[in-house]
């Protein structure tokens, strides 16, 4: 009894230690389309990690560079703040573009158009091991609204 008790033991501890194929889960990545003269976009997504993690960074060939940014409180005022790198916990769900959180894809090489698909590369640390995930998000149509201004 006490063997396969181990044995299970050994099991669980070995297989928190590889990070596997399923350990990340990427859903619901889209940007919005970009107006003349603009430089960054934001990329929208929901990031599931079934193991402690790290994102350790964000690129895309339709760029030039890659941001990890996140609002904080800066002597009693919010700002944004790039990070170089973000913890994200076992179980857990990060829904990116909203509550603080953002990826950012700065020095836009191309103007993005709705219909578009953009590749986005994300690099993860997963015990101790570094996985490159490949998505696409699809460039949705820019909706503005003009219904908050009382212009007579």
């Amino acid at each position: 009894m006490w063997r396969k008790l181990f044995c299970m033991a050994s099991l669980l501890l070995a297989g928190n230690a590889w990070a596997g194929a399923n350990d990340v889960v990427v859903d619901k990545v889209w940007m919005r389309e970009s107006v003349p003269g603009q430089v960054s976009a934001t990329v929208q997504m929901t990031l599931y990690v079934t193991k402690p993690a790290r994102l350790l960074s964000v690129s895309s060939p339709v760029a030039q560079s890659g941001e990890i940014q996140g609002v904080v409180m800066h002597r009693g005022k919010m700002r944004t703040e790039t990070v170089p790198s973000m913890k994200l916990v076992a179980h857990s769900s990060v829904i990116f573009g909203t509550r603080g959180m953002y990826l950012t894809l700065a020095g836009l090489k191309q103007p993005l158009k709705t219909g578009d698909r953009v590749p986005v590369t994300l690099v993860v640390e997963i015990a101790g091991k570094q996985q490159t995930i490949q998505v696409e998000a699809e460039v949705k149509a820019l909706e503005l609204s003009y219904k908050h201004y009382n212009d007579p």
